[in-house]
């Protein structure tokens, strides 16, 4: 069962944090790469994925697995024991900074050769939405953002120099 693990320490509390991956409005602002439709209570809802460079987005049904607020949250889709995708936030801080540990994982009898096809693939679109949610996260407290890749921030996130 392959999976990716990056843990990142973002600025600002558990809570703020949470917010940002749980709540609708706040997960449209910083575009993750996979968008649930209602991932505020444990059980079954809809994901939307939308990749870049795909004309189209998918709809599939999806299930909120974990929901501990405000330390950890799990979701998945796919299709039970042929293949699934399962992808975590795991949360641990104070108010002076949170480590957040995204982890994805494929599980099933294909997710070994989906794996040799993606997995690298995989690991730059979680980088990506992570340097998202780290841009969101300093714009909505109203810092300069430090340490992601400014190339990668989306034009509306990034304050206007004069």
């Amino acid at each position: 069962m392959p999976e990716i693990t990056i843990s990142r320490v973002f600025h600002g509390p558990p809570l703020r944090i949470w917010s940002a991956l749980i709540e609708p409005e706040h997960r449209q602002a910083w575009r993750p790469m996979i968008q649930l439709d209602d991932a505020s209570q444990v059980g079954e809802t809809q994901c939307t994925f939308a990749f870049p460079g795909w004309s189209r987005s998918v709809r599939s049904p999806a299930e909120v697995d974990r929901l501990d607020k405000p330390r950890a949250f799990a979701w998945s889709c796919g299709i039970s024991h042929v293949f699934m995708i399962e992808e975590r936030f795991e949360l641990q801080g104070d108010d002076g900074g949170t480590t957040v540990s995204h982890s994805c994982v494929l599980r099933g009898l294909l997710s070994l050769p989906i794996a040799a096809m993606v997995l690298r693939r995989l690991r730059v679109l979680m980088i990506e939405a992570d340097d998202r949610l780290a841009a969101y996260l300093h714009w909505r407290a109203g810092q300069a953002v430090r340490g992601a890749d400014r190339r990668r921030i989306a034009q509306h996130y990034r304050r206007k120099v004069r």
